[in-house]
C-alpha cells in the first residue's frame, strides 16, 4: 500500500452532555472538535488524512457505541478520534464505551500520549483515555479541552499513517514496515556522532571565515576547461536541489511549511545567463541523513556540478557538510565566507567513480541563495564555459549616504541607472533581510559595501563597485532618435473602396516617428494567463498584490533557543531547561507553551512556541547538563543577555496580505517569479508574445533574407514562436491558406523578398533611406477565407546591413512594444578611436560595445560580437570636428543586442 496516494479517512466524535450543536454556533459549541478538524484538514498534522465524518453525542455508552459501530462497521473511517468523556466524573464513560468494542488494544499509543502529557502538566494523570482497533479502524480517545486534545493528537500524529497501513494490510505492510525499520536501524548506526549527539555539537562553526577574494581564487583554481572529442568546450551538467523538512513544492503550503522557491530560482538564473550545459532540477530533499546520501549519489552519477540550497548552517538539521565530509570523504575548500548575506556558503570537491565532482552548497534563505548564485556559481560556470568576463563589475556614483555599515562586507540589492552618460547607484530599501525576496524587485545590481572595520559610513557621490544581476536601467535618449535630417521617406497607402489605393508621401521623419506609426494603430496587445514558473522573460499585465502573509507565523531567524525572557529572571539565573524542540516544518500551535526558566531548541524558519518572546543564537549559549549518551540537551546557559523579540520574524514581516509585489509591465525574471511563488501565485497574467511567420516570396534571394532574419530574432530577447515557411511564388494562395496558422496565438507575418502586390491591404506604410540602408514596409492586411486582419512586415532587400538595421531599429522595438515592454529602444553615449580615412559618413555602423576604465566604449570594424549600431556623423566635416584634440570621439550608439554586460533595459 502506498500511503502517499491513499487518503486516510478520519472521523471526529465529540462526546459531551453540555455541547448541543446548532447550525449557528457550530464553532463555539464544540471548539475541540472543530480545532481537530482544522489541524487535520488545514494544517495536515496527519499525512494524507482528511476528516470525512463529524458528529456530537451525549455521555451515554449506548449512543457512543452506536456511532462508533456505524462508522467502523461500514468502513466509513480509518481513524476515529473521540474528544471528551475521559475524566473521573460519573458521566465520563468514553473509555468504557471504547473498551466494550475494541478487538485489540494499542497500549503504545495510549502510553505515548500519557508520557508526553505528563511533561506538560501533572494533571494529565487524571485522564483515563484508551486506544484500540475495532473493525480495522484505529480508535483514539482524546481529552475534551481544545488545547489538550490538540497536544495529544500531535504527540502521535506521525505514527498514525503507519498504524493504518498495518491495520489495513497486516501481512504485506508488516513485512515492508519491519524491513524499513531494520534498514533504518542499520543505517542510523553508521551516522557519525557529530550528527546524533546533539548535545555535543559545536556551538560555533569550525570553518574559518575566508575573504571573498580568497573564495573566488579557490574557485578559479578549480575552473578547468574540458573539451569534447571534436575539440569543442564541454559544458558541465548541473544538478540542483533544495533541502529542508519545511519545504513544499505544491502551491498550497500549510502548517509550518513554506514553498520551495530556491531550486527554480537558481535554475532560472543560469538560464537567464544563457548557460549552455544541461540543467536538472530535482526539487526538494528532506533533512535526513539517508535521503541526502542517496540523492547525492544519484546526483554524482548524473552530473558534474551539484548545487544545493539549505542545510549549511549550525542547526541540528543542517546535515549537508556532515554528509559530504563523513560519508563521501570530500574536501571542503571553504565553509564560510566573510560576507553578508551568504556567510555559510560552502564549496566542496570529491572524486566519485574516478571523476571529479564540484559541489556548491548555498544558504537556504532565498536572498542569500540568489546573491551567492551570482557571486560564486555563475562566475565558476562562465569560467568553465570559456567566457573571458567572469563577473559583470562596473563603477557607479552613489546617490545617497549610507550610515552604520555591517562588520561583514555587504552586498546590497540596489538600482543602477544610466543617465546622461553616467552611472548612478541607489539602495531602494533598507529592509535587506536574507529572507526578504522583495529586496530584489526593481534592483538590478549588488552594491559592494566595505566592512565597518574599515570605515563607519559611506558618503553620497562616492564611486562604488557594483555587480550586475539584471540589465542596466537606461534613461538616456540619444538625439539620433528624434533627428529629422535622417530623411526617412514614408509612403502611406490606404484602401478607399475595393482595390483603389491612395499614396501619401511623408518626408523627413525621425526614428521615433516611425516607431510611433508602427505602434499606434497597427496592433492591440493581448494577454494570457500562464504558469508562473514558465513566465520568465514575459511581462506582467497588471499590478500583483500578495494573497497571504509571509511568514504566516512567528518564525525564528537563527538556530538557537526560544525563551521567555524577563530581566528579573535573567538576573537570578541564566540557566534554562530544554523542554522541547521546534524544527522547520513543526506545525504552529502544536507546541508546549514556554514558561519562565524553560527554552525550546529551535532552527531557522521554525515556528516560535507559545510563550517565547526572543531567540538566543546557538553561538551565545553553552550546554550545562546533557544525557549520558550525549544525544539530549537537558539544560543550557545563556552567555549574553538577550533582547525582547530578538531573532524573531513577526507574521507578515517579509510580505503582508495585500502588499504590492509587482507593478504592471514588470519583466518577470528569476527573482520576480520566486517572489510570486513564495506566496502561492502559481499563475500570472502576461502580455502575449505573438508567433512570427517568415515567408520568403518570389525569388531565391528571399531565402537569404528569411534565414538571416530568423537567426537574429532567435538570439534576441523575443519570447514568441518563430516559423519559417517555404518559398511562395503566389502570395494570394498563401493568404487563402493562412487560416491554419492564424489560430496560433497573435500572429505576425514577415514577408521577405520581392512582393509585387499584397492582397486586400487595410494600411501599408513603407519607409526607406538608401544612404543609411533602411527599407521596411509594415501595416495590416486581410488574409484567409474569412479575411482576418493581421499585422505584416515586409523586407525587400537581401543586403545584410539593411536587414540588421531594420531589425534592430524597428522590428525588435515593435515586438517589444506589443509584448508590454516599457522601453523599446535603448541608446547610450560611447567613446571610440576613429580615423577619418576609414570612416563612411551618414550611416549606422555595427560595433562591439564594452565597458573599460569607467567608460562605455565601442570598437568599430570588428567581426567580434556586434552588439550596437553607432551613429556616424552625416558629413566628413562633422567627423573632422569630432576628431579634433586627439581624444576618443564621443558617439551615440543604439544598443542592438544584449552584450556581456546586460546593457539593455526594455
Amino acid at each position: 500500500m502506498d500511503l502517499k496516494n491513499t487518503t486516510i479517512k478520519v472521523g471526529i466524535l465529540t462526546i459531551s452532555d453540555t455541547r448541543t450543536p446548532s447550525k449557528s454556533n457550530v464553532d463555539s459549541f464544540d471548539s475541540s472538535g472543530q480545532n481537530l478538524m482544522k489541524l487535520i484538514n488545514d494544517y495536515k498534522v496527519i499525512d494524507s488524512a482528511k476528516v470525512v465524518q463529524y458528529d456530537c453525542v451525549t455521555d451515554d455508552i449506548d449512543k457512543i457505541q452506536a456511532k462508533i459501530t456505524e462508522w467502523c462497521s461500514e468502513r466509513k473511517v480509518d481513524v476515529l478520534l473521540t474528544t471528551g468523556g475521559t475524566g473521573f466524573s460519573p458521566r465520563d464513560v468514553t473509555p468504557e464505551a471504547t473498551l466494550g468494542l475494541v478487538q485489540k488494544l494499542t497500549p503504545g499509543i495510549s502510553q505515548a500520549i500519557m508520557n508526553e502529557s505528563l511533561k506538560i502538566t501533572p494533571m494529565a494523570m487524571l485522564s483515563r483515555a484508551v486506544s484500540g482497533i475495532y473493525e480495522k479502524t484505529l480508535i483514539i480517545n482524546l481529552p475534551g479541552s481544545s488545547k489538550a486534545s490538540k497536544e495529544c493528537l500531535c504527540f502521535v500524529a506521525s505514527t498514525i499513517p503507519h498504524a493504518v497501513s498495518l491495520i489495513k494490510d497486516e501481512k504485506e505492510i508488516s513485512t515492508q514496515f519491519h524491513k524499513q525499520l531494520d534498514c533504518t536501524t542499520n543505517n542510523e548506526s553508521r551516522i557519525p556522532e557529530c550528527v546524533t549527539k546533539i548535545a555535543c555539537r559545536h556551538r560555533e562553526s569550525q570553518f574559518p571565515k575566508i575573504s571573498m577574494k580568497s573564495a573566488l581564487s579557490i574557485l578559479k583554481e578549480h575552473a578547468v576547461l574540458q573539451y569534447t572529442e571534436n575539440n569543442k568546450i564541454k559544458y558541465p551538467t548541473v544538478w540542483i536541489f533544495s533541502t529542508g523538512d519545511e519545504l513544499e513544492s505544491n502551491k498550497d503550503s500549510h502548517g509550518g511549511y513554506i514553498r520551495d522557491t530556491n531550486s527554480v530560482m537558481i535554475q532560472q538564473i543560469l538560464e537567464q545567463d544563457n548557460y549552455k550545459g544541461h540543467i536538472f532540477n530535482y526539487g526538494i530533499i528532506r533533512d535526513n541523513w539517508n535521503d541526502l546520501c542517496k540523492h547525492f549519489e544519484e546526483a554524482f552519477n548524473n552530473a558534474d556540478v551539484i548545487v544545493t540550497s539549505g542545510g549549511v548552517s549550525m542547526g541540528e538539521k543542517d546535515l549537508i557538510k556532515h554528509v559530504l565530509k563523513e560519508h563521501f570523504k570530500s574536501q571542503i575548500h571553504f565553509g564560510r565566507v566573510n560576507m553578508k548575506p551568504g556567510m555559510p556558503t560552502t564549496f566542496v570537491t570529491l572524486i566519485f567513480k574516478d571523476k571529479k565532482k564540484y559541489i556548491f552548497c548555498l544558504p537556504g534563505n532565498p536572498v542569500s541563495a540568489g546573491v551567492c548564485t551570482h557571486l560564486f556559481l555563475l562566475p565558476y560556470l562562465r569560467s568553465v564555459s570559456g567566457n573571458k568576463l567572469i563577473i559583470h563589475s562596473l563603477k557607479a556614483k552613489l546617490t545617497h549616504s549610507i550610515k552604520g555599515l555591517d562588520i561583514r562586507p555587504e552586498y546590497r540589492r540596489s538600482l543602477l541607472k544610466y543617465e546622461n552618460g553616467e552611472l548612478y547607484v541607489s539602495c531602494l530599501t533598507n529592509y535587506q533581510q536574507s529572507s526578504r525576496l522583495l529586496s530584489f524587485i526593481d534592483s538590478n545590481c549588488l552594491l559592494q559595501l566595505p566592512s565597518s572595520s574599515k570605515q563607519a559610513n559611506v558618503e553620497s557621490s562616492t564611486i562604488m563597485d557594483v555587480i550586475l544581476i539584471k540589465s542596466i536601467e537606461n534613461t538616456y535618449v540619444a538625439p539620433i532618435l528624434k533627428e529629422m535630417n535622417l530623411c526617412i521617406e514614408i509612403i502611406k497607402k490606404e484602401v478607399i473602396t475595393g482595390n483603389t489605393k491612395i499614396e501619401q508621401p511623408l518626408l523627413y521623419s525621425c526614428i521615433d516617428d516611425v516607431l510611433q506609426l508602427m505602434t499606434e494603430n497597427i496592433i492591440v496587445a493581448k494577454t494570457e494567463i500562464i504558469p508562473t514558473s514558465s513566465a520568465m522573460g514575459y511581462v506582467s499585465y497588471s499590478p500583483i498584490n500578495s494573497p497571504e502573509n509571509l511568514p504566516p507565523f512567528q518564525a525564528s531567524t537563527k538556530d538557537g533557543y526560544a525563551i521567555k525572557y524577563g530581566n528579573y529572571r535573567f538576573q537570578k539565573s541564566n540557566i534554562f531547561n530544554v523542554v522541547q524542540v521546534s524544527v522547520a516544518g513543526t506545525v504552529p500551535g502544536c507546541q508546549k507553551e514556554i514558561e519562565e526558566g524553560e527554552c525550546a531548541r529551535i532552527s531557522t524558519g521554525a515556528p516560535i512556541p507559545p510563550g517565547a518572546n526572543c531567540v538566543v543564537q546557538v553561538e551565545d549559549t553553552s550546554v550545562e547538563t546533557k544525557s549520558s549518551d550525549g544525544k539530549v540537551e537537558i539544560t543550557i546557559a545563556i552567555l549574553k543577555e538577550p533582547k525582547l523579540f530578538e531573532n524573531i520574524s513577526s507574521i507578515g514581516s517579509d510580505i503582508s496580505i495585500g502588499q504590492r509585489l509587482l507593478d504592471e509591465k514588470t519583466i518577470l525574471g528569476p527573482f520576480e517569479i520566486a517572489l510570486l511563488r513564495s506566496v502561492g501565485c502559481e499563475d500570472v497574467e502576461v502580455y502575449v508574445c505573438p508567433s512570427i511567420h517568415i515567408v520568403p516570396c518570389n525569388d531565391n534571394s528571399a531565402y537569404a533574407i528569411s534565414h538571416k532574419l530568423k537567426n537574429m530574432l532567435e538570439v534576441s530577447d523575443f519570447k514568441g514562436k518563430i516559423f519559417s515557411h517555404s518559398l511562395r511564388k503566389n502570395l494570394t494562395k498563401f493568404t487563402e491558406q493562412f487560416d491554419c496558422v492564424y489560430d496560433d496565438g497573435n500572429p505576425i507575418i514577415i514577408f521577405c523578398g520581392n512582393v509585387n502586390e499584397f492582397c486586400t491591404v487595410e494600411s501599408h506604410i513603407h519607409i526607406s533611406n538608401k544612404t543609411r540602408k533602411i527599407s521596411l514596409g509594415f501595416g495590416r492586411m486581410f488574409v484567409g477565407c474569412e479575411e482576418k486582419s493581421v499585422v505584416f512586415l515586409h523586407i525587400n532587400t537581401c543586403d545584410s546591413e539593411s536587414i540588421y538595421n531594420c531589425v534592430h531599429l524597428f522590428i525588435l522595438p515593435f515586438l517589444r512594444f506589443i509584448t508590454g515592454r516599457k522601453k523599446i529602444i535603448s541608446t547610450i553615449k560611447t567613446k571610440c578611436n576613429l580615423n577619418s580615412d576609414y570612416l563612411p559618413p551618414d550611416k549606422f555602423e555595427k560595433a562591439e560595445l564594452h565597458y573599460e576604465n569607467g567608460d562605455f566604449e565601442v570598437t568599430c570594424f570588428t567581426m567580434n560580437h556586434q552588439s550596437c549600431l553607432v551613429n556616424m556623423p552625416s558629413s566628413l566635416d562633422q567627423i573632422n570636428i569630432k576628431l579634433k584634440g586627439g581624444k576618443k570621439t564621443e558617439l551615440d550608439a543604439i544598443v542592438a543586442e544584449n552584450s556581456d554586460y546586460y546593457f539593455i533595459h526594455y
